[in-house]
């Protein structure tokens, strides 16, 4: 169990590092692009994909069934964004339909729902053990 909340704690934190630059590519794009709140976490959310592998893969899920085989854990971390992006993209849009247009508070939902479907898919598929 120790090694669980270790591999856990490794594994927030490193997407907390992840997070903080999706959102900051997220405020931008609102800020600067004026796109809509949904799109932009989207976009967001793919930059800070591209961090995250490099975190995750390093930090934390260093010994996974495909260590030897990069491309193809490249491109079930690319499919597990996907999933991030599209649980990113319906929450953001089925909580702005349904409540409020605060950007802050729909990003908080939304990271919320991707981290844990993210976070099964990483470790259950993507970067399990032998």
């Amino acid at each position: 169990m120790t090694s669980f909340l270790l591999e856990l704690f490794k594994y927030f934190a490193v997407s907390l590092i992840a997070l903080l630059f999706d959102y900051s590519i997220y405020l931008l794009v609102i800020e600067i692009f004026f796109l809509p709140i949904n799109l932009a976490g989207t976009i967001g959310y793919a930059f800070g994909l591209v961090l995250a592998y490099f975190l995750i893969s390093k930090k934390v899920f260093n010994d996974g069934w495909l260590k030897n085989k990069r491309g193809f854990e490249i491109l079930l971390f690319a499919l597990s964004g996907s999933l991030g992006i599209l649980l990113t993209f319906m929450s953001m849009t089925f909580y702005t339909n349904n409540f409020d247009q605060d950007p802050h508070f729909a990003k908080m939902i939304a990271t919320l729902i991707s981290f844990i479907g993210v976070y099964l898919f990483r470790k259950l598929v993507v970067f399990k053990k032998n």
